[in-house]
């Protein structure tokens, strides 16, 4: 039925922006939003640390290989932290969820990290129920560090792996082997209270049924709370992408090789307990990832860092560097859109939900295709709910996609 499979919902959010454009919004607009009161309390921060010391070969993120000791930048993100701290908006605000992405936010010294961490703390109330979640690297994160991060309020950490199998982890740059992995994550489950998460690569090159495989049994045994798990995505700029353009006869990649693997990790996965979360996360039952339900969900996202995006309701906000953002406004296309797809990237989805941001022909538009998907085995509908079968996980991606380009053509 698709001839390209479509990866993550960030390229559905290409497919958004051919039918949508966002206007134009200044710095006193997003002021001006920061001034007033948060009537529903909801916000969540993104921090972003553009930095790391050893770069992945898949990796084309905003990050560069660290060449100073970070103390500026610490500095940066406390007295950020302390401005936007002091707007109205964000003093009415309970923060339900804190993300730390990068690069490596762990790269930081202990010291750093806890100065950080402190600042957040005194500036912000949170909500009880709140996720503090810092991506890491097992090189970055010493036991020190993690004492630290957890004495000040951080529940979760996500944790590249990409994959156990020495031979992967020698192509992705890794750092350390498959036992030593093992070992070291299982002493962080027993240092640290909170969850521990890892992310999975599968489809790299020439990559067996049995790596795929050990890495579903090893994430089980290790006792990872959830995994994001993605098919290797080749992006301009990263070293495999070079390496391709040296010899193109590297990474070729193979569509029907490329759901075998899928479903086998995805399987055995199942088999040992896990669930699935959404379209490229499966989790053991403690981990719901409020981030990215958030992020789907359109709520309040506060930037802070170079390399941050967020929102504050319909105002965008990008910091390209310390002194230069761009801001925009969303509109109501782009915010329909982008809701129906958030909405459809988890297990299941509410048809009575996806309608609220549907007029009339687009609902119709939607239901048929989500019949076509029903009868073509991707999804199968019970109780209004739409619900992704082993297929479907696969392929969601270009479902999504394939409803918003023909709601598009249709607007």
């Amino acid at each position: 039925m698709f001839k390209i499979r479509y990866k993550s919902h960030h390229d559905v959010g290409n497919i958004i922006s051919k039918f949508t454009e966002n206007l134009k919004a200044s710095k006193n607009d997003f002021l001006d939003l920061l001034n007033t009161e948060n009537k529903n309390k909801q916000l969540g921060i993104y921090f972003h640390t553009p930095y790391c010391d050893k770069i992945c070969s898949f990796c084309n993120m905003n990050r560069k290989q660290l060449d100073n000791d970070l103390e500026e930048y610490t500095k940066y993100l406390c007295e950020e932290i302390k401005k936007y701290g002091a707007y109205k908006f964000c003093k009415t605000s309970e923060i339900d969820v804190v993300f730390f992405g990068g690069g490596t936010p762990t790269i930081f010294k202990k010291e750093q990290l806890e100065r950080i961490l402190k600042t957040l703390n005194e500036n912000f109330k949170f909500a009880k129920d709140y996720e503090m979640t810092f991506e890491t690297t097992l090189h970055n994160l010493s036991f020190e560090k993690l004492k630290v991060m957890e004495e000040n309020g951080v529940n979760r950490i996500s944790v590249g792996i990409q994959t156990f199998s020495n031979r992967g982890r020698k192509l992705l740059n890794r750092t350390y082997d498959k036992d030593y992995v093992v070992e070291r994550l299982k002493e962080i489950k027993k240092r640290f209270s909170g969850l521990v998460c890892i992310d999975i690569i599968y489809n790299y090159a020439n990559q067996t049924n049995e790596e795929v495989l050990q890495d579903a049994n090893l994430l089980a045994e290790v006792g990872a709370d959830s995994a994001s798990f993605y098919s290797l995505m080749i992006h301009d700029g990263s070293d495999i992408s070079k390496e391709r353009e040296k010899d193109k006869s590297v990474y070729i990649y193979d569509l029907e090789r490329d759901e075998e693997l899928h479903n086998l990790f995805y399987s055995r996965c199942i088999e040992k307990g896990y669930k699935l979360l959404e379209l490229t996360k499966i989790t053991n039952g403690r981990d719901s990832y409020k981030y990215i339900r958030n992020n789907n969900g359109l709520k309040n996202l506060l930037p802070i860092g170079v390399g941050a995006g967020g929102h504050i309701q319909a105002i965008g906000a990008y910091n390209m560097n310390q002194q230069m953002s761009f801001y925009s406004k969303t509109t109501e296309t782009n915010y329909n859109l982008s809701m129906i797809s958030g909405l459809m990237q988890f297990d299941k989805f509410d048809l009575d939900e996806i309608k609220k941001y549907c007029n009339e022909e687009s609902y119709k538009i939607v239901y048929r295709k989500l019949k076509e998907f029903e009868k073509e085995g991707y999804i199968k509908i019970e109780n209004n709910f739409a619900i992704y079968q082993l297929k479907g996980i696969f392929w969601g991606n270009s479902l999504v996609a394939d409803i918003i380009e023909e709601i598009g053509r249709s607007l």
